[in-house]
């Protein structure tokens, strides 16, 4: 958690302390907090006129892990996906590679049956920030 998180989650905060500190964050910082579930809390101690600023990127990134649901969702119907989630996990780990590089992290956890929310979100914030560099095969 982050000194915004923390500043929050004490109930002796001050509201506009919190809101200053909102505002000095980077983008990147703000998405640390959603994608690790307490940003509502931080959002629920600004004062009503300051919310918006994180309410609308909140949406906007909710937005983008509804994307990748469905497209999850999508796969997960095709034919040739039951087929291989059902064999053997090394035939399984050749056809995402080849098929869905870009998910493969998201498939595995549905594979071993373990995709949770977290994840997706965790998922949003690396492509967004990614350290890597992607190029172009």
């Amino acid at each position: 958690m982050n000194r915004v998180g923390k500043h929050a989650a004490s109930s002796r905060g001050d509201d506009l302390d919190l809101m200053n500190m909102v505002f000095e964050l980077p983008e990147k910082d703000k998405m640390v907090m959603w994608s690790e579930g307490y940003l509502d809390l931080v959002i629920d101690k600004l004062p009503e006129y300051a919310r918006d600023i994180l309410e609308n990127r909140k949406e906007k990134w909710e937005d983008t892990k509804a994307y990748y649901e469905k497209q999850l969702k999508e796969i997960v119907k095709q034919d040739e996906f039951k087929i291989k989630v059902k064999g053997e996990r090394k035939e399984f780990a050749l056809f995402v590679m080849e098929h869905f590089p870009e998910l493969q992290s998201l498939l595995f956890l549905i594979y071993d049956d373990n995709l949770k929310e977290d994840d997706l979100r965790k998922f949003v914030y690396r492509r967004k920030f990614s350290s890597r560099k992607r190029y172009l095969q």
